[in-house]
């Protein structure tokens, strides 16, 4: 099992974007890690995700009752 914090940041958008929903909120990106045996803490997905999203690799859209869905906005091909 790896831990996300051995992961590139690429390796976890590709991963994202292989989970069954275009649009996902933390623990449904916890839910598609842990479904590929990576081993997250919620405090590190949360930290990895905000990178991701303040870099420009994901899109967020909060919802009315303030849970924030993210979405990928581009994922770079190695």
């Amino acid at each position: 099992m790896r831990r996300i914090a051995e992961m590139t940041d690429e390796e976890v958008l590709i991963m994202l974007k292989s989970g069954e929903n275009e649009f996902f909120t933390l623990a449904e990106a916890h839910k598609t890690l842990a479904a590929m045996q990576i081993h997250a803490g919620i405090e590190e997905i949360r930290k990895r995700i905000y990178f991701l999203f303040r870099d420009g690799y994901l899109g967020n859209e909060p919802t009315g009752d303030g849970v924030n869905v993210y979405f990928l906005i581009f994922v770079p091909d190695n």
